[in-house]
This record gives C-alpha cells, structure tokens and sequence, in this order.
C-alpha cells in the first residue's frame, strides 16, 4: 500500500538507520520519522504502533448519542458557564469511563 500522506512512525533511536535506510524522513519540528507520501507503508509495519491516519484504519464502532449530546454546549454569543463546564466534564467524563464487565 502506498502512502496517500505523510504517516508518523515509532522508531526507536537504535533502529532510526534501518528506518532511513528503508525510506523513512525525520520531522526535527515534529521530532518523530515518518513514512513520505507515495511510499509503501509495508516495510515499516513495525513502527506503524497504531500510527495510520485515521482514513486508513478499521472504522470503530460507536455508542449510541445519548440524549444530553444532542444539546448545543455553548450558544452563540455566549460564554460558558460552570454549569455548561459540569456538562462538558460529564460527557467527557462518560465518554471514557471504562464499564464494569
């Protein structure tokens, strides 16, 4: 598969020679190698570590939206409020609590 934009790779510094040698560039603003547009991701598999734009990974399944997300957190024209904060915390909060299986 080649690459349609830039993908950011984990390469340990002892393998940053192998990773080059393969094609990978070095992002000094970013401070991270990555795989350039237009080359094949395969050989560097092992450094992908998740790393794949979100266009080219499986598609997660969703919850369902509950009914406190359909509301607007802040209106036009308008600052928030601690209350508006206590619902942004709490959907934050539901949104990453791991459930008790």
């Amino acid at each position: 598969m080649n690459t349609n934009s830039n993908i950011p790779l984990k390469v340990p510094f002892i393998e940053k020679d192998e990773a080059k040698s393969l094609g990978a560039r070095w992002n000094p603003d970013g401070k991270h190698w990555y795989i350039p547009i237009g080359i094949d991701a395969a050989p560097f598999e092992k450094w992908l570590d998740g790393a794949l734009p979100a266009m080219q990974q499986p598609a997660m399944t969703q919850q369902p939206i509950s009914q406190t997300q359909n509301k607007p957190l802040v209106k036009a024209n308008h600052l928030p409020t601690d209350a508006d904060m206590d619902d942004i915390n709490a959907l934050l909060r539901d949104a990453y609590e791991v459930p008790n299986d």
